[in-house]
């Protein structure tokens, strides 16, 4: 019965936007907004973005020094090895001994840091994805704002999102997206 009673909806909608139904006389006005596109290309969108490659650089570059650090690690413990395999027979026991206890000790380091730059990998990702996620959220809430207030001021019926699907073709009078950018670079400006 439900699916009966949405098919009948989603049949009257579109004769309602075709101007079919009797039952109206005012016009049926729809209009088709890119969401996508109007965070992407509106100023604080970009502003974002650029926020977000900035966070994402720095990070980035923690990283790669830590790795450096690691390297060097793995270059003085692989010294180390070969030191202890071509001088080892000839050290007193006590000297073998203390070599091979900073090796020990050098490839524990080496495990702490790994261990730790693995974390920090981990983090990163998940501070950076938090961070897009709550900018982006805040950015669709703000421009649907603007949406809104020009489907009130345009006095639209309905406003459908082009990047939502279902949208194949629409023409350009219908599409608000510009107005939407528009309107919101001036209200943060």
């Amino acid at each position: 019965m439900n699916r009966i009673l949405a098919g009948i909806s989603v049949v009257g909608i579109f004769f309602l936007s075709l101007g079919v139904s009797p039952s109206y006389s005012a016009e049926f006005r729809v209009a088709v907004v890119d969401m996508q596109r109007a965070v992407a290309e509106s100023k604080a969108g970009r502003k974002a973005r650029a926020t977000l490659e900035r966070e994402k650089k720095r990070l980035e570059e923690k990283l790669i020094e830590k790795r450096k650090n690691l390297e060097k690690l793995v270059k003085q413990i692989r010294d180390l090895q070969l030191e202890i395999q071509q001088k080892g027979p000839i050290w007193r026991p006590e000297e073998r001994d203390r070599k091979n206890k900073d090796l020990r000790n050098r490839r524990r380091i080496f495990a702490r840091n790994e261990d730790e730059l693995k974390r920090l990998v981990q983090e990163s990702r998940r501070e950076l994805s938090i961070r897009q996620r709550k900018l982006m959220n805040d950015l669709i809430k703000q421009t649907r704002e603007v949406v809104q207030e020009i489907s009130r001021k345009g006095k639209f019926d309905i406003v459908i999102d082009r990047t939502a699907g279902g949208v194949i073709f629409a023409k350009k009078s219908v599409d608000i997206t510009d107005q939407v950018i528009e309107l919101y670079d001036i209200k943060k400006k």
